[in-house]
């Protein structure tokens, strides 16, 4: 059994020249090879529409893609934004609460009849997992004080390798 083709002839419309599509620029999320179907359709099966495709429908679709594109570019936007305050805030908060315990053990040394709040103390150090990680606040770099280490001979005089040539 034949089936003839689905196909229905539609006039051409003066918006459907390929002057009106746009050119594919580097930072279309619309791909070439799809580009390139939009533009067949456009010029050459123009007068050709297929159930629930077109020339129009392929832009419309393609259209459809750059807005989501640009909301997703404001959306990226937005998270980076909300980003770089929490990591602020993080920052600021770490900080604070580094003082604070720097001030709490300040306290607690002043006031040695107060054991639990020293035992407190002791216990945030231990369950950091660095102790006084939070007091410390963020690493300080810096010139290294002192002297340098002393330099040993032997790791400088090393014997010649091993199938080398000896000058003899």
């Amino acid at each position: 059994m034949f089936m003839p083709p689905n196909i229905a002839v539609v006039p051409a419309s003066s918006s459907s020249t390929a002057s009106s599509a746009p050119s594919p620029a580097s930072d279309d999320p619309v791909p070439a090879e799809v580009h390139a179907v939009i533009e067949l359709f456009a010029n050459q099966l123009a007068k050709v529409a297929f159930p629930e495709i077109d020339a129009g429908s392929l832009r419309r679709q393609a259209d459809e893609l750059r807005a989501e594109a640009k909301a997703v570019a404001r959306a990226r936007e937005a998270l980076d934004a909300a980003l770089a305050g929490f990591a602020t805030r993080m920052t600021a908060l770490t900080e604070t609460a580094g003082r604070a315990l720097a001030y709490a053990r300040i306290y607690s040394e002043a006031h040695p009849d107060r054991q639990a709040l020293a035992t407190a103390i002791t216990a945030m150090s231990v369950t950091s997992g660095e102790p006084s990680a939070i007091a410390a606040g963020p690493p300080v770099a810096g010139k290294r004080r002192g002297r340098p280490p002393k330099r040993s001979a032997e790791l400088f005089d090393a014997p010649p390798a091993i199938g080398s040539a000896s000058p003899e």
